[in-house]
């Protein structure tokens, strides 16, 4: 257990807080840019799916970036710790990270008088940009580009708001607003499966 805090324990002091300070900023700057007081659920549902879930983007994909050095990525390869759990712990801290900021987000919507379904919306919102996380990671870890695994989920969310629901499926990341929840689910098993597989991607690169 030690280890595995240890690695955390770097990762927020070296690798992780410029991309915590961006996603301070953004939902610091959001009252600016949209009404977050007395909204009902729908406009809830809009503010957290269309805009708080962007930090999703910004915090999941860079676990890799450390080894973006090959000396690095060789140093952590060669350590008696596998290369995978490395990135698992960094990604388990960064899934922390991510649900005390929407956490702090969501209770001040509540704070400032919306009205929704605060754990139901918290999961859902979670869900989406943990699956936009993912896919960031997964590119990432395929193609070893973070500007690719920053561009991907990027693509797919102008495509979200560009065509609905129309080509997306299962996987359209705005249902709540339509009071939709069975799309959350989806992507919450698509996350996981993301995540998997821009781990796997990754560690075949060594």
């Amino acid at each position: 257990m030690e280890r595995y805090l240890q690695i955390e324990k770097i990762n927020l002091k070296y690798n992780i807080p410029l991309h915590i300070l961006i996603c301070l900023l953004m939902l610091l700057v959001s009252p600016l840019l949209m009404g977050v007081a007395n909204l009902g659920a729908k406009d809830t549902a809009k503010v957290l799916e269309m805009y708080a879930a962007l930090i999703g983007i910004v915090l999941v994909p860079p676990v890799f970036l450390p080894e973006q050095d090959h000396d690095i990525r060789d140093l952590v390869y060669t350590k008696y710790t596998n290369g995978a759990i490395v990135y698992l712990v960094r990604i388990f801290g960064n899934i922390l990270l991510l649900s005390v900021l929407l956490g702090i987000y969501v209770g001040i919507l509540a704070h400032n008088g919306c009205e929704f379904p605060i754990g139901r919306y918290f999961l859902g919102t979670l869900a989406e940009m943990l699956f936009m996380g993912g896919l960031g990671l997964f590119f990432y870890g395929l193609c070893d580009n973070l500007v690719i695994g920053y561009m991907a989920p990027l693509i797919y969310y102008i495509t979200a708001m560009g065509s609905g629901d129309k080509y997306l499926k299962i996987l359209y990341p705005f249902s709540m607003a339509r009071g939709s929840y069975d799309e959350k689910i989806c992507l919450a098993v698509g996350a996981f499966v993301l995540l998997g597989a821009g781990v796997w991607c990754r560690c075949r690169r060594k």
